[in-house]
């Protein structure tokens, strides 16, 4: 009888905190970016549409504090800010 490889596990699609281990199949194995969108692609997202003045004023605070405004440091800024806001409602 023929010997077929493994077929991929559909379960972990469903994951809603998905990490790269969870995928195990060698078609996911060939290149890490396509695992890599998938897990990304699970993470979540929040949009903010702010003022002029206010993304003006946030945009100088993360100049002045990581030296730039590419969009790591934004990033890194904004999830330094919504961790500090959790912490201080999860404190009350």
């Amino acid at each position: 009888m023929p010997e077929y490889r493994k077929a991929p596990k559909g379960e972990w699609l469903g994951y809603p905190a998905l990490k790269r281990e969870d995928i195990e199949h060698e078609s996911f194995g060939f290149t890490r970016f396509v695992a890599q969108s998938l897990v990304e692609n699970r993470k979540g997202r929040v949009y903010l549409l702010m003022d002029s003045d206010l993304y003006k004023r946030f945009l100088d605070a993360v100049r002045k504090r990581f030296g730039s405004i590419s969009t790591a440091d934004v990033e890194k800024a904004a999830l330094e800010a919504v961790g500090v806001w959790i912490e201080g409602v999860e404190s009350k």
